[in-house]
């Protein structure tokens, strides 16, 4: 739990911020969480009952829709049958055809007066007007004075017609017109009940305006802002409380691509969220039974989640208070546990420059107390110790002193070499003159007056010497060359000082010397986008470059290559990591191998200083 607890703290950044500001943190999440889950829990479950609420309403709204449509259709059908089972229509309908024309216009005018008689007005209150279309009377168009009873001719080729069912008597056929005005039409078969062979004789409708069912629609809406509709089976909208709706096809809208897809396989309600308009609605449907009609609500969600947005602004105001006060707490309790921090920090910071002498008076009785308590003890005895190793370090300085005083003084050593070299002269032995030159020289450029960093001259220069003296003890064994270079390279550039001799010593001890016949040694110096290259080949019996290189990069590789260790050490302590030694293989001589160290160009001492300050804060 406590790896979990630091993986999150660092992945947050929590460990950046004071002990103060993290307290404040802490205890701001520890309130704000349980108060914000809860909250939400509470505001989820909430909106699940408003939304399950909200459409159970609908669909109680959707059943009291479809009943009342149901007993106005029922009502209709009665009114129709009525109609039919009246004596005096059946006998009308169910006699054979008349022969003659006035047989003809007697039957139309009794046809017609029963129609014009029938109430106008059904049991359910509901304005109907009935129409007939007799099978084979293409006379009543000749004697056209019935506004009721026509020849089926009339409505043959009527599109409602060919939809009626063949099997049903009762047909709604939906959205018509009459008189200008937009009216439900309902069919029913008719047979000559009266005739042995009940044979079919036309069609009996009924048309019911539209505006007795707009009011309907009106009282079954969700919120004051939703609108209701009935749809046909195409998609056209057959009742609505808008009369400027009726008629108007709406398959062409986005919504009804969605109603007429499958939602769940179920019959009953169903909803979904659209943006009509530039406001987000919830369209809810449902189908008819029978008739394939649809009913449809369009509410405004801001209206249906009124409920839920009072509660959520409720919400918010409980969360701002707890995060009030949990804030005012953090401070509190912050303080309380910061102030002696920080004044544990003072001290530290009076004893960081070298003043022991105060001591932290702390009066609670808590941890803080014990602790300010040793830490005051230890300053003690910290201050004691300064003191005793004050003393000391005098002490040892008085004895370095006296033994530097005993050293060998280099300008004695210089002196002594210089009269060998007088007294080899004048014996006239010129290898010992030499010898003793290049061994005095050696020497020189080696102190180099103390110096670490030294012109590119001086260090070629002093592992020439070094090269002569070998040459004295290998003779012919030995070949060296220096090749060729910018005399104002070698004058401005300076270098880490022996860097370069112990690569020397290295190619000579291990590769030349532990070959058979004469060996050579080859000393390059180039420069490369301020990079400066120092080379220096062999052709002795060579080594694997990569362990070498491995061994340059180990943190404690023992006593192997400890000499050319340390020059990479101290090259990149001046230069930086990016500078020092890498070994390869000698591709040039086809054997040994090859000592490369990278310098950066430098001419003063103060782009050295700024190329270590720059290594260091990077």
């Amino acid at each position: 739990m406590r790896k979990l607890f630091d993986t999150l703290s660092r992945t947050l950044f929590l460990y950046n911020f004071s002990i103060r500001s993290r307290l404040i943190l802490y205890f701001l999440f520890l309130v704000l969480l349980p108060t914000t889950i809860i909250s939400v829990t509470v505001y989820n479950k909430s909106a699940d009952i408003i939304t399950r609420n909200v459409n159970t309403s609908i669909e109680n709204n959707f059943n009291l829709v479809q009943d009342n449509l149901a007993q106005r259709f029922e009502a209709a059908n009665k009114s129709m049958v009525s109609l039919y089972l009246n004596s005096e229509f059946a006998d009308l309908i169910s006699s054979n055809r008349p022969t003659d024309s006035s047989g003809i216009i007697n039957e139309l005018a009794a046809l017609s007066k029963i129609l014009e008689n029938f109430p106008a007005n059904g049991t359910s209150g509901s304005s109907f007007v009935p129409m007939l279309y007799m099978l084979n009377r293409p006379e009543y168009t000749q004697y056209n004075f019935s506004r009721r009873v026509f020849n089926i001719d009339l409505i043959s080729l009527k599109p409602w017609y060919f939809g009626i069912p063949a099997q049903s008597d009762f047909t709604v056929v939906g959205l018509s017109s009459l008189d200008s005005k937009y009216t439900l039409k309902f069919a029913r078969r008719l047979f000559g009940i009266r005739h042995a062979q009940l044979p079919f004789v036309g069609l009996l409708t009924i048309d019911i305006p539209v505006a007795e069912f707009s009011t309907l629609l009106e009282h079954y809406k969700p919120t004051p802002g939703s609108k209701v509709y009935i749809a046909d089976g195409t998609g056209t909208i057959a009742i609505s409380p808008e009369p400027a709706l009726i008629g108007q096809n709406i398959n062409t809208q986005d919504y009804y691509s969605k109603m007429n897809a499958p939602a769940d396989g179920s019959a009953g309600l169903h909803s979904f969220h659209q943006m009509i308009g530039g406001e987000n609605m919830l369209v809810s449907y449902r189908t008819i039974d029978n008739t394939g009609w649809t009913i449809l609500s369009f509410s405004p969600v801001r209206e249906l989640n009124g409920e839920l947005a009072a509660f959520r602004r409720v919400m918010y105001i409980v969360i701002g208070i707890c995060m009030l006060v949990s804030l005012m707490m953090a401070l509190l309790l912050s303080e309380n546990i910061s102030a002696p921090i920080r004044k544990f920090i003072q001290s530290m910071s009076h004893a960081e420059s070298g003043n022991f002498n105060i001591t932290i008076r702390y009066r609670r009785k808590d941890e803080f107390a014990y602790l300010f308590n040793r830490y005051n003890k230890l300053l003690q005895q910290i201050k004691a110790l300064i003191d005793k190793l004050y003393v000391t370090e005098l002490r040892k300085k008085e004895a370095e002193l006296q033994t530097l005083q005993a050293q060998i003084n280099p300008h004695f050593l210089y002196n002594t070499l210089d009269s060998i070299n007088w007294i080899a002269i004048n014996h006239d032995i010129p290898e010992i003159s030499n010898m003793v030159t290049s061994l005095s020289d050696f020497f020189r450029y080696s102190l180099s007056k103390g110096r670490n960093i030294i012109p590119l001259r001086d260090e070629l220069r002093q592992v020439e010497s070094y090269l002569e003296i070998q040459q004295f003890r290998f003779r012919d064994r030995l070949e060296y060359e220096l090749e060729e270079t910018d005399p104002k390279l070698l004058e401005e550039c300076l270098v880490v000082k022996l860097s370069l001799q112990p690569l020397v010593e290295n190619a000579l001890i291990h590769g030349i010397q532990q070959r058979r016949g004469q060996g050579r040694i080859r000393i390059r110096v180039e420069t490369s986008q301020g990079i400066l290259s120092v080379s220096v080949f062999d052709d002795g019996v060579g080594a694997d470059p990569e362990r070498l290189n491995l061994l340059l990069a180990h943190p404690q590789p023992g006593n192997q290559s400890y000499g050319i260790r340390n020059v990479h050490m101290r090259i990149q302590q001046f230069f930086g990591e990016s500078y020092g030694i890498r070994y390869y293989a000698n591709t040039e001589d086809g054997c040994g191998l090859l000592a490369v160290i990278r310098f950066p160009v430098v001419t003063t001492w103060d782009e050295v200083s700024e190329d270590v300050n720059d290594d260091r804060s990077g």
